[in-house]
């Protein structure tokens, strides 16, 4: 597999200079990305298999009206079929060759993280600043991947198509400090909301949001909120307790779910994989998905994990860049990543 370095190319006094990063560095203002000297600019990200090998990675200039489908003819040979769809990208193209046939997959794109399913790519306009994330997978095991933790800290920042939700952190016990982290640190110009999830109401802390219309504006200490994008970190014995949580975590697949609890066990199933295989080492893992499914859905960032060590470990992964690239990921109690 190919290292998942991070680099940006950072204008300094006219000069060019190669900086390492973290995870806040990966988005920055549009204009940052307007300057002089290097003009409208996007990433433009090659993988395969779900994001498990990494081809290419490379900033590309923005013309006018560029597309999904121009930034990444920009950066690679690009073959279409007579009615419009990808057929090969630098030579590949389709699945792998079984015993009964060729496996079913294509390539798929995904804007700022989030998987762009019923829009065309030569319909989807590329803003600077953007990550647009082209993959080569199969189709038979996940219909689709709503989120993918691979450009933290987007699709927080801008959500679908630039319809931006408040960020909103909530924390379960012993994590009031991790939150803080990701608050000041990371999404400090966005001055988010952070709250406990140990307060009274609900149960055991966590409740449901109420079906009227004022649900939004609930005070109660909930985990997701649907008029937010929410980025939540606990134990999952007590995160499970939100019903939009549990929701997700017992139909994976539904979800876009690559790595998930079953009991206390961590298991994962990447879209090139047919069986699922249970991560023994893994004690903190980071996921992310929308409440229904939809790319348009209620954003919701999950870092959990079943020890304390766990969510921890898995937290410092998120903002230190380990995760880049992958659909979800999973740590040992040491932080690093399990591939």
């Amino acid at each position: 597999m190919a290292t998942r370095a991070c680099l940006v190319l950072v204008a300094i006094v006219g000069t060019l200079v190669l900086a390492g990063c973290d995870a806040s560095s990966f988005r920055k203002d549009p204009t940052d990305d307007s300057t002089r000297i290097l003009g409208r600019r996007a990433w433009v990200v090659l993988t395969t298999d779900g994001g498990r090998r990494l081809v290419e990675r490379r900033s590309v200039r923005l013309e006018r009206g560029d597309t999904a489908l121009d930034v990444l003819s920009a950066v690679a040979d690009v073959r279409l079929t007579p009615d419009g769809t990808i057929a090969q990208v630098n030579g590949e193209g389709g699945g792998a060759l079984r015993t009964f046939g060729p496996e079913q997959a294509a390539w798929y794109f995904r804007a700022d993280g989030i998987e762009s399913i019923g829009v065309a790519p030569d319909r989807y306009r590329v803003q600077p600043g953007q990550s647009i994330w082209w993959d080569l997978r199969r189709y038979d095991i996940y219909e689709r991947l709503p989120v993918a933790v691979g450009t933290f800290p987007e699709p927080l920042f801008s959500g679908w198509r630039d319809d931006a939700r408040p960020v909103r952190i909530a924390y379960g016990r012993d994590f009031q400090e991790d939150a803080e982290y990701f608050r000041d640190s990371i999404f400090e110009r966005l001055d988010p909301d952070v709250v406990a999830l140990d307060g009274d109401d609900g149960v055991a802390g966590i409740g449901g949001e109420d079906s009227g219309d004022d649900a939004g504006d609930s005070e109660l200490p909930v985990a997701v909120r649907r008029n937010s994008a929410n980025l939540i970190i606990g134990r999952w014995e007590e995160l499970r307790l939100d019903p939009n949580l549990i929701d997700l975590g017992l139909d994976p697949r539904t979800y876009g779910l690559t790595i998930w609890f079953e009991g206390t066990e961590v298991r994962r199933q990447d879209p090139d994989m047919e069986f699922s295989e249970a991560l023994r080492d893994a004690e903190g893992i980071v996921w992310a998905s929308t409440t229904d499914g939809e790319p348009d859905g209620t954003l919701v960032f999950v870092i959990t994990g079943i020890t304390d060590e766990g969510v921890h470990a898995a937290a410092r992964a998120l903002r230190s860049g380990a995760c880049q690239f992958y659909l979800a990921c999973a740590v040992d109690r040491d932080g690093r990543v399990i591939r």
